[in-house]
């Protein structure tokens, strides 16, 4: 499988990750793996997701799928503390479990999941009490699993599973993120919704340029309000908002648009059915984008030739990204 232009891991890493697999014999699969799993053999699943709250959001039609394919299997996913209570609430397995304070490590599953392909979760998924274990042929350790697959890391994040699903005998029905029990649909939706967070510093737009979107927006749209990340402050004279994940995804169903950056609140956005706005750097779209007809991106003029100190990301690209452009780009949504 040829690795050339990836952008999922970091390229260093994955090749000492790759050398080190072949060379302790775990790189390829097992002479037995990928035998036909018998559907009534799985009764209990364990899919692993604890990397970002954005990952979980975009593995939701993978869950739904999961639950269809083993209707008698009660589900259990592992995630990353943030996400727990919002998982819960759109019910994205039967059981949530919080990474890695509840780690499941003494119990027993018929069948355990990782869609990411990092060999250090493939580490972790080996060590679960469970028959069959899937996950992705790309860092190392597929001969830790029982079926396997080359991980498809030219397809958008939220696609990547469905191979993996269709060697399990699982068809994905529902292929676009959808989370319900949000929102007051008697409502008007007004207000535009600023999110400027990211987990990385190079995946935020800068301050300047968001107050220079706020500036614009002013004259035509009076109802916005900036979503606070923890530990920041909104600037002066903006209304503002700081809380819970599941408040700030009540506040999104509830508003006509929200705005930010590659990040979760985009995802989030998109899949409560209100249209959101992300804005791109150096990074491919679309591998990240927010998906189906609620997600929308834009991404700078020039493709980037900046010295940057991150393999995949670039400040400078951000910030080429013009508060005007984002408007008009805000205006065709808003109009359609």
């Amino acid at each position: 499988m040829s690795i050339k232009g990836q952008q999922i891991l970091n390229p260093r890493k994955l090749a000492t990750s790759r050398f080190l697999s072949r060379l302790n014999g775990t790189f390829k699969p097992a002479h037995n793996a990928n035998k036909p799993i018998p559907k009534s053999d799985i009764k209990r699943i364990l899919v692993q997701e604890h990397q970002c709250i954005g990952d979980v959001l975009m593995l939701e039609p993978t869950l739904n799928a999961l639950k269809e394919g083993f209707f008698n299997a009660k589900i259990d996913l592992l995630c990353t503390p943030s996400v727990k209570e919002l998982a819960q609430k759109g019910k994205f397995a039967d059981r949530i479990l919080e990474y890695p304070k509840e780690l499941p490590e003494s119990q027993s599953y018929d069948l355990v999941i990782d869609f990411h392909a990092d060999v250090r979760r493939l580490h972790l998924l080996k060590r679960y009490k469970s028959k069959y274990r899937a996950g992705f042929s790309f860092s190392g350790g597929a001969k830790w699993l029982t079926h396997v697959v080359d991980y498809p890391y030219a397809q958008h994040q939220v696609e990547r599973p469905y191979e993996l699903l269709a060697l399990m005998g699982i068809k994905c029905n529902r292929k676009i993120p959808q989370i319900s029990g949000f929102g007051n649909k008697l409502i008007e939706k007004k207000q535009l919704l600023l999110h400027p967070g990211a987990n990385h510093e190079a995946r935020k737009w800068p301050l300047e340029n968001w107050l220079a979107l706020i500036e614009i927006l002013k004259n035509d749209y009076q109802d916005l309000l900036w979503l606070t990340p923890p530990g920041e402050k909104a600037p002066d004279g903006v209304n503002a908002f700081s809380g819970s994940l599941l408040e700030m995804a009540e506040i999104i169903s509830n508003s006509r648009m929200l705005i930010g950056c590659d990040s979760m609140s985009v995802h989030l956005s998109a899949a409560l059915g209100t249209p959101s706005l992300a804005i791109f750097g150096s990074q491919d779209p679309e591998l990240t984008k927010p998906y189906g007809p609620n997600g929308n991106f834009i991404i700078p003029e020039k493709e980037c030739n900046h010295r940057r100190k991150d393999w995949r990301l670039c400040k400078e690209c951000m910030r080429s990204v013009r508060a005007e452009d984002v408007f008009e780009h805000i205006k065709i949504i808003l109009n359609k």
